[in-house]
């Protein structure tokens, strides 16, 4: 019984702070252009997602979080004729092309040392070689970890290769690059293109290939299958527009070679087995070089989005535009709720060590004071939970 009135007594804090936020901060919501065909969503707290909804203005958005104060909110990457009808009739107008970059996908090596787990039955928090609760023991555990500086600059600098890619392989401008801390544990990037709203699915899906390097052919940097010199499966042609560019350039790096690098590129091949072991190691040059986005994202033309300058009730920190990506502090710059003191117990018996707002915090014990933002940070986490 006193769990349920714990679990009770942290939604009320959270959806008091969060209301709070909204009130203080809305000059933060980044209102998307063509609001009115806009599908938005949210996610209520303790129920359901709520969808097909639409706004007319930033007050109508403004109002509605004050007045129901959701988890999360969502906004669509596409326009549509009529938003607020069932899918199938809403008529698709194009979309906004964007890309997810997450931490999980980076598969850093500090991640198991500040990730926790979480029963999806009992919530106890169970260590990392737990298959089943350390308390129920029952199944699934749910994966929340708390980012460091090392994977905060991993991101950013995968955030960056993006960019690069964007603006010099596909020739996009700068404007019209738009850079977000998704709020929790990644990067969103929004491209306001008109040549790309048009684009389908399956489009979105070659511009994801290229940026991961899928499927990348050995004939792009100059490697043919077919009879060469004696003994020899494959035979050395560059491309006529070279190899100065984009993946060709990657690779050609990687390898260390240029247009006149013809013996070199062929002794490599040899030493890689032949045209099939060159292939196979083309791949793994590529699954190294391309991009880490979330593909589904990127292909999804129908996909509800997190909205900027509202709170992810993962974290409890803001979803931000990042106008300078190298001074951007997403600990610092998007943690904007109170500092006032409350009790909370940890969930946990192992250290929970993190940095928020310039501050270091090291939990070991239950019952201790916190203020708001970190009590709030480590609540949406699933690591504590208000003191009764």
């Amino acid at each position: 019984m006193s769990g349920n009135k714990s679990m009770e007594k942290s939604a009320a804090l959270l959806k008091s702070a969060f209301r709070e936020y909204y009130f203080k901060y809305s000059k933060f919501l980044d209102i998307p252009e063509h609001l009115e065909q806009r599908e938005f969503g949210y996610m209520p707290f303790g129920s359901g997602m709520i969808r097909h909804l639409s706004f007319r203005n930033r007050g109508d958005i403004l109002a509605t979080l004050i007045r129901d104060v959701p988890a999360d909110v969502y906004c669509s990457n596409a326009y549509y004729r009529f938003p607020t009808y069932p899918m199938q009739e809403k008529q698709w107008l194009g979309a906004d092309l964007i890309f997810d970059i997450d931490a999980k996908d980076l598969h850093l090596p500090c991640e198991l040392s500040h990730s926790y787990f979480i029963c999806a039955k009992c919530f106890h928090v169970s260590d990392a070689k737990s298959e089943v609760c350390n308390s129920c023991k029952s199944a699934p555990l749910n994966k929340t970890s708390i980012p460091c500086t090392k994977c905060i600059l991993a991101l950013k600098k995968e955030v960056k290769r993006l960019v690069a890619v964007l603006l010099d392989d596909f020739g996009i401008e700068e404007k019209s690059v738009s850079v977000y801390f998704s709020g929790n544990n990644g990067f969103h990037i929004m491209v306001s293109d008109n040549s790309f709203n048009p684009l389908n699915s399956e489009a979105r899906s070659d511009i994801v290939s290229y940026l991961t390097g899928t499927n990348l052919k050995t004939e792009s940097v100059g490697v043919r299958k077919g009879s060469g010199s004696p003994g020899s499966d494959f035979l050395i042609k560059f491309p006529k527009s070279g190899i100065s560019h984009g993946w060709r350039k990657l690779i050609a790096d990687k390898i260390g070679i240029d247009q006149a690098s013809v013996i070199k590129l062929s002794n490599v091949v040899q030493r890689s087995g032949g045209y099939e072991g060159f292939k196979s190691e083309l791949g793994k040059m590529a699954k190294t070089l391309g991009v880490k986005v979330d593909p589904q994202v990127t292909m999804d033309i129908h996909r509800i989005f997190r909205m900027p300058g509202t709170i992810n009730s993962k974290s409890g920190l803001v979803k931000m535009r990042c106008n300078d990506l190298e001074s951007f502090d997403p600990l610092n710059d998007s943690c904007l709720l109170g500092d006032k003191e409350l009790k909370v117990n940890t969930k946990v018996s192992s250290l929970i060590n993190f940095k928020l707002r310039g501050q270091s915090f090291r939990i070991n014990q239950s019952n201790l004071k916190l203020p708001l933002f970190a009590a709030v940070y480590l609540i949406c986490k699933g690591l504590v939970e208000v003191a009764i």
